[in-house]
Protein backbone atom coordinates (compact mmCIF):
# COMPACT_ATOMS: atom_id res chain seq x y z
CA UNK A 1 0.00 0.00 0.00
CA UNK A 2 1.45 3.00 -0.75
CA UNK A 3 1.81 6.09 1.36
CA UNK A 4 -0.65 8.38 -0.21
CA UNK A 5 -2.98 5.35 -0.39
CA UNK A 6 -3.09 4.94 3.72
CA UNK A 7 -3.63 8.34 4.13
CA UNK A 8 -7.18 8.60 2.28
CA UNK A 9 -7.72 5.34 4.50
CA UNK A 10 -6.82 7.37 7.36
CA UNK A 11 -8.96 10.52 6.42
CA UNK A 12 -11.85 8.05 5.59
CA UNK A 13 -12.03 6.13 8.58
CA UNK A 14 -11.21 9.59 10.78
CA UNK A 15 -14.16 11.29 12.79
CA UNK A 16 -14.91 14.62 10.92
CA UNK A 17 -12.31 17.02 12.56
CA UNK A 18 -14.97 20.07 12.29
CA UNK A 19 -19.13 20.35 12.57
CA UNK A 20 -21.27 23.20 11.28
CA UNK A 21 -21.83 26.51 13.38
CA UNK A 22 -25.13 26.09 15.09
CA UNK A 23 -27.53 29.60 16.44
CA UNK A 24 -28.80 29.53 20.08
CA UNK A 25 -31.59 32.13 20.58
CA UNK A 26 -32.55 33.62 24.24
CA UNK A 27 -33.33 36.41 26.11
CA UNK A 28 -31.93 37.56 29.52
CA UNK A 29 -32.21 35.79 32.44
CA UNK A 30 -33.29 33.01 30.83
CA UNK A 31 -31.07 29.15 30.98
CA UNK A 32 -29.57 28.30 27.45
CA UNK A 33 -27.96 25.15 26.56
CA UNK A 34 -25.07 24.84 23.81
CA UNK A 35 -25.41 21.24 21.97
CA UNK A 36 -22.16 19.67 21.45
CA UNK A 37 -22.14 15.92 21.41
CA UNK A 38 -19.70 13.25 20.33
CA UNK A 39 -19.56 9.58 19.46
CA UNK A 40 -18.08 7.73 22.53
CA UNK A 41 -17.64 4.56 19.81
CA UNK A 42 -13.58 4.66 20.37
CA UNK A 43 -13.62 6.04 24.22
CA UNK A 44 -14.35 9.20 25.32
CA UNK A 45 -11.87 12.29 25.27
CA UNK A 46 -10.72 15.50 26.92
CA UNK A 47 -12.61 18.78 26.02
CA UNK A 48 -12.93 22.49 26.39
CA UNK A 49 -15.66 25.16 26.14
CA UNK A 50 -13.85 28.70 24.90
CA UNK A 51 -15.23 31.90 23.97
CA UNK A 52 -14.70 32.97 20.57
CA UNK A 53 -13.97 31.13 17.11
CA UNK A 54 -12.39 27.68 17.68
CA UNK A 55 -8.86 27.67 17.04
CA UNK A 56 -6.21 25.70 15.58
CA UNK A 57 -5.31 24.47 19.01
CA UNK A 58 -7.22 24.00 22.01
CA UNK A 59 -9.67 26.43 23.23
CA UNK A 60 -9.19 30.44 22.98
CA UNK A 61 -10.42 31.86 26.64
CA UNK A 62 -11.40 28.67 28.15
CA UNK A 63 -14.48 28.70 30.28
CA UNK A 64 -15.17 24.64 30.99
CA UNK A 65 -12.64 21.94 30.41
CA UNK A 66 -12.58 18.28 30.74
CA UNK A 67 -10.90 15.09 30.91
CA UNK A 68 -13.35 12.91 29.77
CA UNK A 69 -15.28 11.89 32.35
CA UNK A 70 -15.25 14.64 34.73
CA UNK A 71 -15.19 18.55 34.63
CA UNK A 72 -11.63 20.02 35.24
CA UNK A 73 -12.00 23.74 35.30
CA UNK A 74 -14.70 25.87 34.84
CA UNK A 75 -14.72 29.69 35.19
CA UNK A 76 -18.15 30.13 36.71
CA UNK A 77 -20.87 28.57 38.52
CA UNK A 78 -23.13 29.80 35.92
CA UNK A 79 -21.30 27.01 33.08
CA UNK A 80 -22.25 23.16 33.65
CA UNK A 81 -22.77 20.08 31.75
CA UNK A 82 -25.65 18.43 32.88
CA UNK A 83 -25.56 15.89 29.81
CA UNK A 84 -23.97 12.55 30.27
CA UNK A 85 -20.50 13.05 29.56
CA UNK A 86 -19.76 9.37 29.63
CA UNK A 87 -21.77 9.30 26.99
CA UNK A 88 -20.17 11.74 24.59
CA UNK A 89 -22.95 15.04 25.76
CA UNK A 90 -20.78 17.50 26.36
CA UNK A 91 -23.21 20.62 25.82
CA UNK A 92 -22.72 23.71 27.93
CA UNK A 93 -25.71 25.06 29.99
CA UNK A 94 -25.49 28.44 31.47
CA UNK A 95 -27.86 29.68 33.43
CA UNK A 96 -28.74 33.61 34.16
CA UNK A 97 -27.74 34.47 30.82
CA UNK A 98 -26.59 38.25 30.47
CA UNK A 99 -26.04 40.76 28.22
CA UNK A 100 -22.14 39.60 27.94
CA UNK A 101 -22.82 36.07 27.46
CA UNK A 102 -23.81 36.96 23.56
CA UNK A 103 -21.48 35.95 21.07
CA UNK A 104 -19.38 32.55 19.33
CA UNK A 105 -18.20 29.94 21.89
CA UNK A 106 -16.10 27.25 20.77
CA UNK A 107 -16.74 23.07 21.31
CA UNK A 108 -13.68 21.54 21.28
CA UNK A 109 -13.07 17.83 21.43
CA UNK A 110 -9.63 16.99 21.75
CA UNK A 111 -8.56 13.55 19.76
CA UNK A 112 -4.96 12.88 19.64
CA UNK A 113 -3.58 13.12 16.15
CA UNK A 114 -2.87 16.50 13.65
CA UNK A 115 -6.22 17.33 12.77
CA UNK A 116 -8.25 14.98 14.18
CA UNK A 117 -10.47 17.45 16.92
CA UNK A 118 -13.76 18.07 16.62
CA UNK A 119 -15.27 21.43 16.54
CA UNK A 120 -18.17 23.45 16.71
CA UNK A 121 -19.30 26.68 16.46
CA UNK A 122 -22.54 27.87 18.30
CA UNK A 123 -23.42 31.72 18.00
CA UNK A 124 -25.71 32.83 21.02
CA UNK A 125 -27.82 35.72 20.19
CA UNK A 126 -30.54 37.53 22.51
CA UNK A 127 -33.90 38.94 21.68
CA UNK A 128 -34.32 42.00 23.42
CA UNK A 129 -38.20 42.33 24.00
CA UNK A 130 -39.34 45.78 24.34
CA UNK A 131 -42.18 46.25 26.92
CA UNK A 132 -45.71 47.72 26.31
CA UNK A 133 -45.71 51.24 28.08
CA UNK A 134 -47.97 51.29 30.74
CA UNK A 135 -51.52 52.70 30.93
CA UNK A 136 -50.72 55.72 32.84
CA UNK A 137 -48.10 56.49 29.71
CA UNK A 138 -50.64 56.59 27.22
CA UNK A 139 -52.30 59.31 29.73
CA UNK A 140 -49.65 61.61 30.59
CA UNK A 141 -52.42 63.54 32.81
CA UNK A 142 -53.54 60.44 34.67
CA UNK A 143 -57.24 61.52 34.57
CA UNK A 144 -60.13 59.14 33.38
CA UNK A 145 -61.50 59.50 30.19
CA UNK A 146 -64.74 60.00 29.99
CA UNK A 147 -66.78 60.16 27.02
CA UNK A 148 -67.64 63.16 25.10
CA UNK A 149 -71.28 63.63 25.36
CA UNK A 150 -72.67 64.75 22.20
CA UNK A 151 -75.62 66.90 21.91
CA UNK A 152 -79.13 64.94 20.64
CA UNK A 153 -80.53 66.62 18.00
Amino acid sequence: MTLLSLWMTVLLLSPPAFMLADNVTGSVDETLTLPCTYSVSLGTYSMCWGRGTCTLLGCSNVILQTDGSRVTKRTSDRYELLGNISQGDVSLTITGVTEEDEGTYCCRVEISGLGNDLKKEINVMLEYIEECPEDSDLNPTNEESSPTDTPSI
